[in-house]
């Protein structure tokens, strides 16, 4: 091959070379640019579709459905999850809350619901670990045990209510209210119409003193318990509901 040959060939290697780089550049730069486009018209893409997931007992799923796609503020890939997750938290009725993207446009709220364990001084409620939140107007059972003590107390008096509810249980009570008094004194009433004064100390072993001894009680003929008065360190005091429902 001539040196002429040779210096001619290799131009033409240049040029394909140079030709195949360029064609490479502007590829990418449409991949570049397409991919800019699509995401472009993506980041516009609406939600179409929120599914609430969850039991609901108290809270209206549809109603709720309905409020978060309000409170729906941008698209598929701008919608801030963490600002909508805030807003259901809001909701007294909700104690958590997470939710999920799925492609292209479904959003799913992941919802558990208060668990309403008792009444509490009269207008609030209790959930099982001792959390207070508001009833917002939904109806709630009314054989629901409710409970009352000063603000700040809702715990020691919810614990208080388990630990002597349980041992009632062994015996057939049931605890209808219970109050813990602005000195710390326990007061409790049973579903049979039973009042049983505390006091402040060993309530415990008050409670278990009245069920071994309430066998005796009920062997008075037509003579119901109204109320058992426990504060004593051995012994009790007991009133009498007679038959024509005066004290005695």
């Amino acid at each position: 091959m001539t040196e002429k040959t040779e210096k001619k060939w290799q131009r033409s290697g240049f040029l394909v070379g140079f030709v195949f780089f360029l064609t490479v550049i502007l590829l990418f730069v449409w991949g570049y640019n397409s991919l800019f486009d699509w995401a472009q018209s993506k980041n516009d893409a609406p939600v179409d579709k929120v599914i609430v997931h969850g039991r609901l007992d108290f809270l209206d799923r549809q109603g709720l459905t309905d409020k978060i796609e309000q409170q729906i503020d941008g698209s598929f890939f701008t919608i801030d999850v963490a600002k909508l997750q805030n807003n259901l938290l809001e909701n007294p009725w909700i104690y958590a809350a997470s939710i999920r993207k799925e492609w292209p446009s479904t959003i799913h709220v992941f919802v558990v619901e208060q668990d309403v364990f008792a009444v509490w001084n009269n207008d609030l409620l209790l959930n099982p670990f001792g959390d207070v939140f508001y009833a917002d107007g939904i109806e709630v059972p009314t054989t629901l045990p409710r409970l009352y003590g000063p603000e700040g107390n809702e715990k020691d008096v919810l614990k208080g209510y388990v630990q002597m509810q349980h041992l009632l249980d062994l015996h057939k009570f049931q605890i209808s209210e219970l109050v813990l008094s602005e000195r710390y004194a326990w007061q409790v009433w049973l579903e049979k119409g039973i009042h049983l004064n505390l006091g402040r100390a060993d309530k415990m072993k008050r409670v278990q003193r009245f069920v071994d001894l309430y066998p005796l009680l009920s062997e008075y003929g037509d003579k119901q318990v109204a109320r058992v008065d426990l504060r004593y360190d051995i012994g009790l005091a007991v009133s009498w509901l007679e038959n024509n429902n005066k004290q005695s």
